[in-house]
């Protein structure tokens, strides 16, 4: 007994004094604690370069266009055109359209904001006693935003991925 009437008084001292110094540091803990978090999801990034097709069927051939929408973003624009084995197609334009290497038809200057492309011409061109109505000729186009190489000149990178995979499909749900 004599232990406690002795050191009871430093023993609660003590005590208080270390549960005052824990209060005191409980706050800024937290905020350290509070200061780092996770995130997670995806989402859609728009760029700022879209564009609208447009397909018109005139005596047998695609009239196909491109329109820049945007008010603000020039790109670079390519058209490829799909059809089955029996049916072909004869694909023309003007000077500004350039036939690539991997069957794309490229359009040269870039597309401006707000503009469209001059017409891409896909003759179609079906063989004798084949129903008419009975084919599809798709036509799949690109746009990719203008990049600038080291010497400032405008280039386009049809290489480019945005995100991968699984984020667009967790973008689109």
């Amino acid at each position: 007994m004599k232990f406690m009437e002795k050191y009871g008084k430093l023993i609660a001292m003590s005590a208080a004094a270390l549960g005052m110094t824990a209060a005191l540091t409980i706050e800024s803990s937290l905020a350290y604690f509070t200061t780092y978090v996770s995130a997670g999801g995806g989402g859609v990034v728009n760029l700022g370069s879209s564009t609208v097709i447009d397909e018109d069927v005139e005596e047998m051939t695609k009239l196909i266009t491109i329109s820049n929408p945007s008010d603000r973003s020039d790109c670079f624009v390519r058209v490829k055109v799909f059809s089955g084995t029996e049916v072909t197609t004869a694909v023309s334009g003007d000077s500004r359209w350039r036939h690539g290497e991997d069957d794309y038809w490229y359009y040269t200057p870039v597309l401006p904001a707000g503009e469209s492309t001059t017409v891409l011409n896909a003759k179609i061109n079906v063989p004798e006693g084949f129903d008419k109505d009975n084919f599809n000729v798709v036509v799949i186009q690109e746009c990719t935003p203008v990049v600038y190489d080291e010497d400032g000149n405008e280039t386009a990178d049809w290489n480019t991925v945005i995100g991968g995979e699984e984020n667009w499909k967790e973008a689109e749900e």
